[in-house]
């Protein structure tokens, strides 16, 4: 797998699962607390490999959010706070699902912020991170990168490494400790905060030479749902991850009514807001 893969987006993740301490928070795992580890039955040893091939297959074929978000910023997009997932919410979150899909989503926020220099906004969400990573006493491996993150907070480029770094460490550690059902929450947090934005800072902005590439990321996202679908698909026997699966299939049908990337809009574009907007909106109160 790509070191660079899901870099800035994970910037949770690492929080979550990178902790070598393995005790985990009973409000954290909850939902999943009969599969957090591999089954010495045949038939669920098999499945838990299944959603494993499906989780690392989903996560090498999404596109990285940070890739999304550059894009964003070399096309002279002006920053828009309001877009992103307040810091207050954060103490509202206490079910294991809400937490990991808003881990997904505050690490694209943090990564949009530190693009566009905005200091105090990415020093806010990377404190709200800490304050959550410590509600689920996994605090020891956020401040393993503290100090970094400091001495680092005014250069953009060092940020981006430190936080590659962190998901590149995370992405082992899931390996090998089948922690798979809480990190593809995550994972689906930051797919769609990622949409998202992107979707609401071009919604009305006519699609031009200069700025088509990034109108093809967009329209791209519609072949990645599918992967998600389908990881979620093993899911559905947990009620959070069955909502999210519906959730994600009607996305899907919208993205499906646009046939190309010249078909995308201020039309298009209002449909797939409205739509994705919906659903991230739900994800994040």
């Amino acid at each position: 797998m790509k070191k660079v893969l899901f870099s800035v987006a994970y910037v949770s993740l690492f929080t979550v699962f990178g902790c070598g301490n393995h005790e985990k928070s009973s409000e954290a795992t909850n939902e999943f607390n009969d599969t957090s580890t591999v089954s010495g039955d045949t038939a669920a040893h098999k499945s838990r490999e299944m959603l494993e091939f499906k989780f690392f297959y989903t996560l090498a074929n999404l596109p990285s959010p940070i890739d999304l978000i550059n894009s964003i910023y070399k096309n002279n997009v002006p920053f828009n706070k309001d877009l992103l997932n307040p810091t207050t919410h954060a103490s509202d979150y206490s079910t294991g699902f809400k937490k990991a899909i808003n881990y997904g989503v505050y690490g694209v926020d943090m990564a949009y912020a530190a693009f566009y220099g905005q200091n105090q906004d990415l020093v806010d969400y990377y404190q709200t991170s800490k304050k959550m990573a410590e509600k689920l006493n996994v605090q020891e491996t956020f401040d393993k990168f503290t100090e970094s993150f400091r001495e680092n907070a005014d250069n953009k480029d060092s940020l981006v490494k430190i936080i590659d770094r962190a998901y590149y460490e995370t992405d082992n550690y899931l390996r090998s400790n089948h922690r798979l059902e809480v990190a593809s929450h995550v994972l689906a947090g930051s797919l769609l905060e990622a949409q998202y934005l992107s979707i609401e800072l071009m919604k009305n902005t006519d699609q031009t030479a200069a700025n088509k590439e990034l109108f093809e990321k967009i329209y791209n996202q519609k072949l990645y749902l599918d992967n998600l679908i389908n990881l979620f698909s093993d899911l559905k026997k947990y009620p959070s991850s069955a909502g999210l699966l519906e959730q994600l299939k009607g996305i899907k049908k919208n993205y499906d009514t646009i046939k190309s990337v010249e078909d995308l809009n201020k039309t298009t574009m209002a449909i797939l807001s409205t739509s994705v907007g919906s659903v991230r909106n739900s994800l994040i109160k």
